[in-house]
Protein backbone atom coordinates (compact mmCIF):
# COMPACT_ATOMS: atom_id res chain seq x y z
CA UNK A 1 0.00 0.00 0.00
CA UNK A 2 1.45 3.22 -1.16
CA UNK A 3 2.22 5.24 1.74
CA UNK A 4 2.23 9.12 0.07
CA UNK A 5 2.95 12.50 1.84
CA UNK A 6 0.76 13.99 4.39
CA UNK A 7 -1.61 16.73 2.28
CA UNK A 8 -5.11 17.77 2.19
CA UNK A 9 -7.56 18.49 -0.27
CA UNK A 10 -9.34 21.87 -1.91
CA UNK A 11 -12.38 22.32 -3.04
CA UNK A 12 -10.88 23.12 -6.80
CA UNK A 13 -9.94 19.15 -6.66
CA UNK A 14 -6.38 20.00 -5.75
CA UNK A 15 -4.28 18.60 -3.45
CA UNK A 16 -1.73 20.34 -1.10
CA UNK A 17 0.80 18.45 0.70
CA UNK A 18 1.86 19.58 4.29
CA UNK A 19 5.25 20.66 4.43
CA UNK A 20 5.60 21.60 7.46
CA UNK A 21 4.89 17.91 8.70
CA UNK A 22 7.60 16.37 6.10
CA UNK A 23 10.43 14.54 7.45
CA UNK A 24 14.19 15.17 7.04
CA UNK A 25 14.97 12.16 5.08
CA UNK A 26 15.26 12.76 0.89
CA UNK A 27 14.36 9.60 0.29
CA UNK A 28 11.64 9.64 2.14
CA UNK A 29 10.33 12.50 0.51
CA UNK A 30 10.91 11.18 -2.73
CA UNK A 31 9.19 7.79 -2.00
CA UNK A 32 6.40 9.78 -0.69
CA UNK A 33 5.74 12.18 -3.76
CA UNK A 34 5.76 9.02 -6.21
CA UNK A 35 3.06 7.29 -3.92
CA UNK A 36 0.88 10.81 -4.25
CA UNK A 37 0.59 11.25 -7.40
CA UNK A 38 -0.32 7.38 -7.68
CA UNK A 39 -3.15 8.00 -4.99
CA UNK A 40 -3.89 11.29 -6.74
CA UNK A 41 -4.47 10.27 -10.13
CA UNK A 42 -6.45 7.48 -9.23
CA UNK A 43 -8.34 9.62 -7.33
CA UNK A 44 -8.63 12.13 -10.69
CA UNK A 45 -7.08 14.94 -8.73
CA UNK A 46 -6.59 17.65 -11.14
CA UNK A 47 -3.50 19.78 -9.19
CA UNK A 48 -0.32 18.76 -6.48
CA UNK A 49 0.61 21.90 -4.94
CA UNK A 50 4.05 22.09 -3.47
CA UNK A 51 5.64 24.35 -1.40
CA UNK A 52 9.00 23.93 0.08
CA UNK A 53 11.09 26.08 2.58
CA UNK A 54 14.70 27.48 1.59
CA UNK A 55 15.46 24.27 4.26
CA UNK A 56 14.01 21.83 2.16
CA UNK A 57 15.54 23.17 -0.75
CA UNK A 58 17.36 20.21 -2.02
CA UNK A 59 14.23 18.59 -2.77
CA UNK A 60 13.61 20.77 -5.31
CA UNK A 61 15.28 18.42 -8.37
CA UNK A 62 13.23 15.66 -7.05
CA UNK A 63 9.93 17.39 -7.33
CA UNK A 64 11.16 18.43 -11.07
CA UNK A 65 12.09 14.81 -11.96
CA UNK A 66 8.61 13.74 -11.33
CA UNK A 67 6.97 16.28 -13.47
CA UNK A 68 6.59 19.24 -10.98
CA UNK A 69 6.86 22.87 -12.47
CA UNK A 70 7.69 26.08 -10.87
CA UNK A 71 4.63 28.05 -9.87
CA UNK A 72 5.67 30.98 -7.72
CA UNK A 73 8.54 32.46 -5.26
CA UNK A 74 9.30 34.37 -2.72
CA UNK A 75 12.36 34.81 -0.13
CA UNK A 76 12.25 31.93 2.00
CA UNK A 77 10.17 29.45 -0.33
CA UNK A 78 9.18 28.37 -3.44
CA UNK A 79 5.81 26.47 -4.85
CA UNK A 80 5.79 24.11 -7.63
CA UNK A 81 2.60 22.24 -8.88
CA UNK A 82 1.82 19.31 -10.54
CA UNK A 83 -0.84 19.01 -13.42
CA UNK A 84 -2.14 15.46 -13.29
CA UNK A 85 -4.45 16.22 -16.56
CA UNK A 86 -3.89 18.42 -19.51
CA UNK A 87 -7.43 20.77 -18.37
CA UNK A 88 -5.73 21.56 -14.74
CA UNK A 89 -5.71 25.10 -14.47
CA UNK A 90 -3.61 26.84 -11.64
CA UNK A 91 -4.09 30.57 -11.16
CA UNK A 92 -0.72 32.29 -11.03
CA UNK A 93 0.07 34.97 -8.69
CA UNK A 94 1.46 37.49 -8.92
CA UNK A 95 0.19 38.60 -11.98
CA UNK A 96 1.09 42.33 -11.10
CA UNK A 97 2.92 44.47 -9.45
CA UNK A 98 0.67 47.72 -7.52
CA UNK A 99 2.19 51.18 -7.00
CA UNK A 100 -0.16 54.41 -5.78
CA UNK A 101 -0.26 58.12 -6.51
CA UNK A 102 -2.01 60.29 -4.52
CA UNK A 103 -3.27 63.76 -5.71
CA UNK A 104 -3.14 65.72 -2.87
CA UNK A 105 -4.25 69.81 -2.93
CA UNK A 106 -4.13 71.97 -0.85
CA UNK A 107 -6.72 75.22 -0.15
CA UNK A 108 -4.18 77.34 -2.32
CA UNK A 109 -5.80 75.51 -4.98
CA UNK A 110 -1.45 73.74 -5.19
CA UNK A 111 -0.73 70.25 -6.21
CA UNK A 112 1.97 68.18 -3.90
CA UNK A 113 4.92 66.94 -6.25
CA UNK A 114 8.22 65.55 -6.43
CA UNK A 115 11.00 64.72 -8.19
CA UNK A 116 13.32 61.64 -7.84
CA UNK A 117 17.55 61.22 -8.05
CA UNK A 118 17.35 58.02 -10.05
CA UNK A 119 15.57 58.74 -13.12
CA UNK A 120 15.88 60.18 -16.36
CA UNK A 121 12.60 61.94 -16.04
CA UNK A 122 13.29 65.44 -15.03
CA UNK A 123 9.64 66.38 -15.15
CA UNK A 124 7.48 66.47 -11.48
CA UNK A 125 5.32 63.82 -10.77
CA UNK A 126 2.74 62.89 -8.14
CA UNK A 127 4.27 61.03 -4.76
CA UNK A 128 3.29 57.81 -4.45
CA UNK A 129 4.80 54.25 -4.68
CA UNK A 130 4.71 50.43 -4.44
CA UNK A 131 2.73 48.74 -1.84
CA UNK A 132 4.57 46.47 0.34
CA UNK A 133 3.66 42.49 1.00
CA UNK A 134 -0.04 42.60 2.72
CA UNK A 135 0.02 46.19 2.87
CA UNK A 136 -3.66 48.32 1.90
CA UNK A 137 -3.85 50.58 -0.77
CA UNK A 138 -4.90 53.52 1.90
CA UNK A 139 -1.73 53.15 3.71
CA UNK A 140 0.76 52.67 1.18
CA UNK A 141 -0.41 55.95 0.07
CA UNK A 142 -0.55 57.69 3.18
CA UNK A 143 2.93 56.23 3.97
CA UNK A 144 4.77 57.10 0.49
CA UNK A 145 3.62 60.67 0.81
CA UNK A 146 4.64 61.18 4.30
CA UNK A 147 8.43 59.67 3.62
CA UNK A 148 8.55 60.93 0.08
CA UNK A 149 7.33 64.81 1.34
CA UNK A 150 7.15 64.33 5.09
CA UNK A 151 3.10 65.45 4.47
CA UNK A 152 0.44 64.22 7.07
CA UNK A 153 -2.56 63.08 4.48
CA UNK A 154 -5.95 61.62 5.28
CA UNK A 155 -6.74 59.06 2.22
CA UNK A 156 -10.60 60.02 1.05
CA UNK A 157 -10.99 57.40 -2.40
CA UNK A 158 -9.32 55.73 -5.23
CA UNK A 159 -9.77 58.32 -8.36
CA UNK A 160 -8.43 55.68 -11.59
CA UNK A 161 -6.51 52.96 -12.39
CA UNK A 162 -3.61 52.39 -14.75
CA UNK A 163 -2.13 48.54 -16.45
CA UNK A 164 0.52 48.64 -18.37
CA UNK A 165 1.68 44.93 -19.87
CA UNK A 166 4.98 44.00 -19.22
CA UNK A 167 6.91 46.02 -16.84
CA UNK A 168 8.89 43.67 -14.30
CA UNK A 169 10.17 40.63 -15.10
CA UNK A 170 7.10 40.24 -17.55
CA UNK A 171 4.65 40.67 -15.14
CA UNK A 172 2.11 43.62 -15.21
CA UNK A 173 1.78 47.08 -13.25
CA UNK A 174 -1.12 48.43 -11.95
CA UNK A 175 -1.15 52.44 -10.54
CA UNK A 176 -3.66 53.18 -8.28
CA UNK A 177 -4.46 57.10 -8.16
CA UNK A 178 -5.91 58.41 -5.03
CA UNK A 179 -7.08 61.56 -3.59
CA UNK A 180 -5.27 62.66 -0.13
CA UNK A 181 -6.50 65.55 1.93
CA UNK A 182 -3.35 67.45 3.67
CA UNK A 183 -3.48 67.90 6.89
CA UNK A 184 0.48 69.60 7.48
CA UNK A 185 1.81 71.77 4.78
CA UNK A 186 5.58 72.19 5.86
CA UNK A 187 7.60 69.91 3.21
CA UNK A 188 10.13 67.81 4.83
CA UNK A 189 12.38 65.60 2.76
CA UNK A 190 14.63 62.93 4.72
CA UNK A 191 14.79 60.65 2.32
CA UNK A 192 17.42 62.59 -0.14
CA UNK A 193 18.86 59.44 -1.95
CA UNK A 194 15.64 58.87 -3.42
CA UNK A 195 14.02 62.47 -3.53
CA UNK A 196 15.55 65.57 -5.30
CA UNK A 197 12.87 67.93 -4.59
CA UNK A 198 9.11 68.25 -3.27
CA UNK A 199 7.04 71.07 -3.65
CA UNK A 200 3.64 72.59 -3.82
CA UNK A 201 2.68 73.56 -7.32
CA UNK A 202 0.15 75.75 -8.42
CA UNK A 203 -2.28 73.79 -10.76
CA UNK A 204 -2.64 75.61 -13.62
CA UNK A 205 1.49 75.94 -13.56
CA UNK A 206 1.80 72.02 -13.45
CA UNK A 207 -1.26 71.87 -15.94
CA UNK A 208 1.09 73.43 -18.66
CA UNK A 209 4.39 72.69 -17.75
CA UNK A 210 6.06 71.23 -20.98
CA UNK A 211 8.31 69.16 -18.40
CA UNK A 212 5.46 67.06 -16.88
CA UNK A 213 5.10 63.45 -19.16
CA UNK A 214 1.36 64.22 -20.76
CA UNK A 215 -0.25 61.56 -19.40
CA UNK A 216 0.77 62.99 -15.79
CA UNK A 217 -1.26 66.44 -17.08
CA UNK A 218 -4.28 64.16 -18.60
CA UNK A 219 -4.37 62.36 -15.63
CA UNK A 220 -4.42 65.41 -12.95
CA UNK A 221 -6.72 67.45 -15.57
CA UNK A 222 -9.29 64.58 -15.39
CA UNK A 223 -9.15 63.88 -11.89
CA UNK A 224 -8.58 66.46 -9.87
CA UNK A 225 -12.18 67.80 -9.41
CA UNK A 226 -13.10 63.60 -8.76
CA UNK A 227 -14.40 62.16 -5.72
CA UNK A 228 -13.95 58.65 -7.21
CA UNK A 229 -14.32 55.81 -5.32
CA UNK A 230 -15.19 55.84 -1.55
CA UNK A 231 -13.57 53.39 1.47
CA UNK A 232 -16.77 51.77 2.36
CA UNK A 233 -17.28 49.15 5.48
CA UNK A 234 -18.41 45.51 4.21
CA UNK A 235 -20.92 44.39 6.79
CA UNK A 236 -20.71 40.72 4.92
CA UNK A 237 -17.82 39.00 4.48
CA UNK A 238 -18.43 35.53 2.44
CA UNK A 239 -14.84 34.55 1.77
CA UNK A 240 -12.47 33.00 4.35
CA UNK A 241 -9.92 35.52 3.89
CA UNK A 242 -10.11 38.73 5.74
CA UNK A 243 -11.71 41.49 3.39
CA UNK A 244 -9.20 44.53 3.05
CA UNK A 245 -10.62 47.53 1.55
CA UNK A 246 -13.64 48.04 -0.01
CA UNK A 247 -14.23 50.55 -2.42
CA UNK A 248 -17.86 51.72 -3.86
CA UNK A 249 -19.05 54.74 -6.21
CA UNK A 250 -21.36 56.67 -4.40
CA UNK A 251 -24.19 58.54 -6.67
Amino acid sequence: MPVSLPHQLDQFGGVIVESSALSNSALDFEKGLQDLLMVARDAEKNLIWLTLSSEQGEWVPVALKLGFEFHNCHAQEVTLICRLSDQSFAPFAPTHTIGTGAIVINKKNELLVMRDTWSNYRGFKLPGGYLEQGERIETAVTREVLEETGIETQFEGVLGIRTRHPVQFGKSNMYIVCRLTPLSEQIVITDTDEVAEARWMPMDEYLHDANVHPFNRQMVTELKDCAGLQPYEAKNVFAPHTMQEVFFAKG
